[in-house]
């Protein structure tokens, strides 16, 4: 886990960098092929990092909700409260 936990901004840096060549390409290809500049910028810098921001936030639940179960199973931890004979919990 404290591997994963180094290689984070690690990762961050190296998508971001990435993200920035793409977008640059886009915009050289846009030129060449004399395509719309409103939609390739669009693109490139208003939906794509939507979709990533989302796809980041479903990752980042999903990550909390495996640290947690792992944490809750661990061997030697006391079990769980049973329920209260004749009543709710």
């Amino acid at each position: 886990m404290e591997r994963a936990w180094r290689a984070i901004p690690l990762a961050v840096a190296a998508f971001a960098l990435a993200f920035i060549g793409w977008m640059i390409r886009m915009l050289q290809l846009a030129w060449v092929r004399n395509d719309s500049w409103g939609f390739t910028v669009t693109v490139a810098s208003v939906v794509i990092p939507v979709f990533l921001v989302y796809l980041w936030l479903a990752l980042h639940v999903l990550w909390g909700i495996a640290r947690e179960g792992v944490r809750d199973t661990r061997p030697g931890d006391p079990a769980s409260p049973g329920p209260r004979p004749g009543g709710t919990a």
